[in-house]
């Protein structure tokens, strides 16, 4: 098998519209595993909201899953448990101060859990909802030290409209504390933009080298699947990589083929059977 070693996304690449399996993705992942492929998942999820997806593939322990856009990884063992390989961490005492005094609705994560703060919009509570499991709810930032408890902060995430989304941005855009991103399209609605911290150094593209080195398998044996904008730095670092054809611009050229299929037609199923 030329590219033994597969690391998936999971929404938009396993799944579409929230959870929504295609059946045929199932089938022809399962049948690569069968064919003596290692299977591995990276997502925006934590590594608890991957263990359903897991499941559904019927993935052996030992799998890894690389949650938070590449700020955990962890390794599946038994009964659903996971062991943790490594995680990296925001300074939760030099952001929150900013957060109290932005006062914007938004999503911390933990390595297990996600903490929703204020009024989140549906957008932001049916992502928080697929992150994790477990998603706790506060009224206001002046509560998150005692909600993350001994948990560090690996991620912060939000939706907003576009004028609060320039005034958040500008308010973290002096504080030297982790890479943050913007999502500026119409995959939040016209009147909405995706903003994100999360660890300095980490993404999708330096967790897949890690999880390569964990695996055992050099870039060239290595294919990557992924259709959104935080896929690109992952895409980009597989010996294989490919995106559907609805994909944005951006998340196209950074794969090394681009599927005839779009996202709702299950367009991976027909990449997993290009990889031997």
């Amino acid at each position: 098998m030329r590219y033994p070693f597969c690391v998936l996304d999971i929404d938009g690449t396993l799944t579409h519209g929230f959870d929504v399996y295609h059946p045929l993705v199932l089938e022809r992942v399962k049948a690569y595993r069968e064919r003596g492929g290692t299977v591995a998942l990276l997502s925006g999820r934590l590594p608890h909201g991957m263990l359903e997806p897991a499941r559904h593939l019927d993935l052996p322990p030992g799998t890894l899953i690389g949650g938070g856009d590449g700020a955990v990884l962890a390794r599946l063992e038994r009964d659903d448990r996971l062991s943790w390989v490594w995680t990296r961490s925001l300074s939760a005492g030099v952001l929150s101060p900013r957060l109290v005094a932005a006062g914007q609705p938004g999503l911390a994560l933990t390595p297990t859990r996600v903490v929703a703060v204020g009024a989140t919009e549906k957008i932001m509570n049916r992502l928080a909802s697929i992150t994790a499991p477990e998603v706790v709810r506060l009224p206001d930032w002046t509560g998150l030290p005692d909600a993350l408890g001994e948990e560090p902060l690996v991620g912060l995430r939000f939706i907003l409209e576009r004028d609060d989304a320039v005034r958040l941005i500008a308010a973290f855009t002096p504080v030297p504390e982790g890479d943050s991103e913007v999502f500026d399209n119409q995959e939040f609605t016209h009147r909405h933009v995706g903003f994100s911290i999360r660890p300095a150094g980490c993404d999708k593209g330096t967790a897949l080298v890690s999880m390569m080195a964990e695996a055992g398998f050099p870039p060239e044996r290595t294919a990557a699947f992924g259709d959104w904008i935080t896929d690109i730095p992952m895409l980009r670092n597989a010996g294989r990589s490919a995106a559907p054809r609805d994909a944005l611009l951006a998340v196209r050229e950074a794969a090394t083929r681009i599927s005839d299929h779009a996202i709702g037609d299950g367009w991976l199923a027909a990449e997993m059977d290009l990889l031997d």
